[in-house]
């Protein structure tokens, strides 16, 4: 059995987090991923979270969640033996992929103008902050700064403090989401149609698109929506952080049923038929008091013994864990969603990184196959170009090619 994309060949020249993400979703489902870093460093997050260990080999933790399972070039593209040898591999492509700002692989030479002119049916996705084309297409773009751009810092915190950035790269997920399912679909229209096409893919329009319920309250409603701390956006006060005696528990309570499933759980429902209580907009007037017969309550036992009561009452309700206890979690293990891959060249132990969040009855996501250092499959990806052995060690030799010599 063959995962989906299986015979698909991507060409990656992206780095740091938005174009490795869409091409990790990819490899996890069978494509063969080439991915270009240049030398001598290689991919910028191979800098990141790094143990000294992990480090002296030139991998952090951010490159293994991301590049697990591809294979790794590392060249001079601004040399023409260089850029000729690429063309060969794109010969066999059926993707590429870059995050480059506009015009930079143009003047490389591998534009998509270029590109097609020699394989007319090749799909290329181009990532950028703001789009290819445009007043601000030629502004730098990092998570941070397109995350103040698209507005949802600007939903995110508390009324009466500063915006808040999202605690993960939130601009550069979207848009690495986005990028995977845009080349899914164009690889499905090439099958039925034969034909490639160009993708466009920016970061503010990725980041806007994952809020598309948020932003209908300004494009429909004509609100511009701000902070509200955690509550939710349905803006029922029971939809909220609540403290138990220990800690806090997030719950989510929007429909009539939830909201006596709740006081029943907690032993109140004498509030069912309390006055103040009676509708949303009232339990929404009375705020302040409800607030305080649910953390009354609650403050007679842990968080944990909360959690357990609230769900088992039909109350969506958990504590807020840590990234740590989130994985430790039993569900975890149950939904496959760690993996766990052999560590790179000269790192022996095994690593655990994460799967594809999805689960299929067959072929399902995964690879087994850790990631590469820096220009480690240089030699065999330019023999399956049609480089004799003595080519291949004229690029060393001249320093067309690097990789890390200790590790060949």
């Amino acid at each position: 059995m063959a995962k989906p994309f299986e015979n698909v060949r991507i060409l990656d020249f992206s780095q740091v987090v938005s174009g490795p993400f869409a091409t990790s979703l990819l490899t996890l489902m069978g494509a063969d991923v080439i991915k270009f870093e240049r030398p001598p460093g290689g991919d910028e997050s191979r800098t990141f979270c790094a143990s000294k260990e992990l480090l002296a080999l030139g991998i952090g933790s951010a490159y293994l969640a991301l590049n697990a399972g591809k294979r790794s070039m590392s060249l001079d593209m601004k040399r023409p033996e260089v850029i000729e040898a690429i063309f060969k591999l794109i010969a066999t492509a059926d993707v590429i992929l870059e995050n480059y700002r506009p015009g930079v692989m143009a003047r490389l030479g591998l534009g998509y103008e270029a590109v097609k002119a020699v394989k007319p049916d090749i799909i290329y996705c181009s990532i950028s902050g703001y789009g290819q084309e445009g007043p601000e297409r030629d502004s730098p773009a990092y998570d941070g700064a397109v995350q103040a751009a698209c507005g949802v810092m600007s939903i995110t915190g508390y009324p009466d403090h500063n915006p808040v950035r999202v605690g993960f790269p939130f601009a550069d997920a979207s848009t690495g989401q986005a990028a995977a399912l845009a080349i899914s679909g164009a690889l499905y229209r090439k099958l039925t149609s034969g034909k490639g096409q160009y993708i466009d893919i920016a970061m503010v329009d990725a980041s806007l698109a994952m809020m598309t319920q948020i932003v209908a309250f300004t494009s429909v409603a004509g609100v511009v929506p701000g902070r509200i701390g955690n509550q939710a956006w349905s803006r029922r006060p029971t939809s909220d952080m609540f403290k138990a005696r220990d800690e806090n528990l997030s719950l989510v309570v929007n429909s009539e049923n939830h909201f006596i499933a709740l006081f029943k759980v907690l032993g109140r429902e004498d509030v069912l038929s309390d006055a103040r209580f009676a509708s949303w907009d009232l339990r929404t007037a009375n705020v302040a008091a409800l607030r305080e017969i649910i953390e009354s309550a609650m403050a007679s036992d842990s968080a944990e013994v909360w959690e357990k009561r609230l769900k088992e009452g039909g109350v969506a309700a958990a504590r807020v864990k840590n990234i740590g206890q989130a994985l430790s979690n039993p569900q975890m293990k149950h939904r496959n969603l760690l993996l766990t891959v052999p560590g790179p060249k000269g790192y022996d132990k095994p690593v655990t990184i994460m799967n594809a969040p999805f689960l299929c009855n067959e072929d399902g996501p995964g690879t087994d196959k850790p990631a590469p250092n820096v220009g480690e499959h240089n030699d065999e990806l330019l023999a399956e170009a049609g480089y004799s052995a003595e080519q291949i060690e004229v690029f060393h030799r001249t320093g067309a090619i690097w990789d890390v010599p200790s590790l060949r």
